[in-house]
């Protein structure tokens, strides 16, 4: 397309699905049962996720898996905070609460896209060779490089969340539920070896 678009994708809502409401960066919206956190933000004309790394640049959604590497946000409920969660792998639920990362005071207008404009002067690493003297302000430098690095913030509680686990010993490992993932499945199922298959999606078949 010629340029951004400015007007959600979508409008209006199915009577037959359940809307959800949600929070990005302190703002409500709503999406769609079964809608990703990136879905429902594109659904609502938000394209505008978040900043790159080193220069800040904006950045929005690319993709629809875990290879998303720009729709990367923090979680958020009550006092348990979650970095890192890429958009696109995330269902909306009532009351889920994200906010962009790696921008100051907002992702519309972020102080470090500064660093966009000194580019030339920040070549690959060399931050690496630049605050490595001396040996003894290491400790100052790497404080502040942290901060520009573009990660979320780390959870200081405790997680009061209990999780579970379970062990399973398998002859045949089948990495991927798509068609060939489940076509090897089906030809194996026929022996007497000890098949699992594995999806990173919730739905199988590709």
């Amino acid at each position: 397309m010629s340029k951004p678009r400015s007007e959600p994708l979508i409008t209006t809502y199915s009577s037959a699905l359940e809307r959800i409401e949600f929070e990005f960066d302190e703002k409500k919206y709503f999406g769609l049962e079964g809608d990703t956190l990136a879905a429902a933000l594109l659904r609502n004309g938000v394209y505008l996720i978040g900043r790159s790394f080193k220069y800040h640049r904006p950045r929005g959604i690319i993709s629809a898996g875990c290879e998303e590497p720009n729709a990367i946000v923090q979680l958020e409920t009550g006092n348990i905070t979650e970095p890192n969660v890429k958009a696109t792998e995330i269902l909306i639920y009532e009351g889920l609460k994200a906010k962009s990362q790696n921008n100051w005071p907002s992702v519309k207008f972020d102080f470090g896209a500064i660093n966009d404009i000194f580019s030339p002067f920040f070549p690959a690493g060399f931050y690496y060779k630049t605050f490595m003297w001396p040996p003894k302000f290491w400790g100052k430098y790497e404080y502040f490089i942290r901060k520009a690095a573009g990660l979320g913030k780390s959870p200081t509680n405790d997680d009061p969340h209990q999780y579970e686990h379970f062990h399973y010993h398998c002859d045949v490992l089948i990495v991927g539920g798509g068609i060939s993932g489940l076509y090897a499945a089906k030809l194996l199922a026929k022996t007497n070896l000890k098949v699992l298959v594995i999806e990173q999606h919730p739905e199988l078949g590709g």
